[in-house]
């Protein structure tokens, strides 16, 4: 199984320009995420050479523009696509959504998307100070379970941990994805890095809202282990 980088948006610059968010290939068939610019989303499928009459499932890990924006260029007029979202969304989102998408599906609790990939099911977190309700994906690999966040709203442990009880006795080999570190303090940092080493983490991949701090904490605690997040580059899992 592999992870293709379709886009990401991790600085300030990006930040401000709208060129921000996360958008990753699992396989051939399945989306997780769509980005917070539709344009570069289309670009970089079309760059990458992704054929995008492959993709059967979108997985929207929770409503935020910057992981949904190109949602309707994916999935408008394809009845064979399955768009997955939490239940939790709010209703102008859900609305927004299923007029475009013929087939919506709701991940209250873990559901499997297709052979080798699942949702964790949608997890409360909070964003500036509002609840937010947010869903992973786990994908089973022969490394280990793979786990794929788009901004860890829920605390990335807390993910971890709830992908430890889904799967009773299977070591998670690698976390991929956006890890909302990037406001936190060396010390949070830290105890999440030490966090994930005592649930066995072996491989990390952050990006987009896990900061400039905590990649570089993280580069330095894993070492062989890092993984450098660049769009159009594929992770063997």
């Amino acid at each position: 199984m592999r992870i293709k980088v379709i886009a990401t948006g991790s600085s300030k610059w990006e930040r401000f320009t709208g060129r921000w968010g996360v958008s990753f290939l699992i396989g051939e068939d399945l989306l997780f995420d769509s980005f917070g610019d539709a344009g570069v989303l289309l670009r970089n499928m079309r760059r990458f050479g992704v054929d995008s009459s492959k993709i059967k499932h979108l997985v929207l890990s929770h409503e935020h523009w910057d992981h949904t924006a190109g949602t309707c260029e994916i999935v408008s007029g394809r009845k064979d696509i399955s768009t997955y979202i939490c239940p939790g969304f709010c209703e102008e989102a859900k609305q927004k959504i299923s007029s475009f998408a013929p087939c919506l599906i709701e991940c209250e609790g873990p559901v499997f998307i297709r052979e080798g990939v699942f949702s964790t099911g949608q997890m409360r977190g909070a964003h500036e100070g509002d609840c937010i309700f947010e869903q992973g994906l786990v994908v089973k690999s022969p490394c280990g379970l793979a786990v794929v966040t788009g901004c860890a709203h829920p605390g990335i442990i807390n993910i971890l941990n709830r992908v430890k009880e889904l799967f009773p006795g299977e070591g998670i080999g690698c976390v991929f994805g956006g890890f909302h570190l990037k406001d936190s303090k060396e010390g949070e940092i830290s105890d999440i890095i030490s966090g994930m080493r005592d649930l066995g983490v072996a491989r990390v991949a952050p990006t987009h809202c896990t900061g400039r701090k905590a990649t570089e904490m993280m580069r330095r605690s894993f070492c062989g282990g890092f993984v450098k997040v660049r769009e159009g580059e594929t992770l063997d899992l």
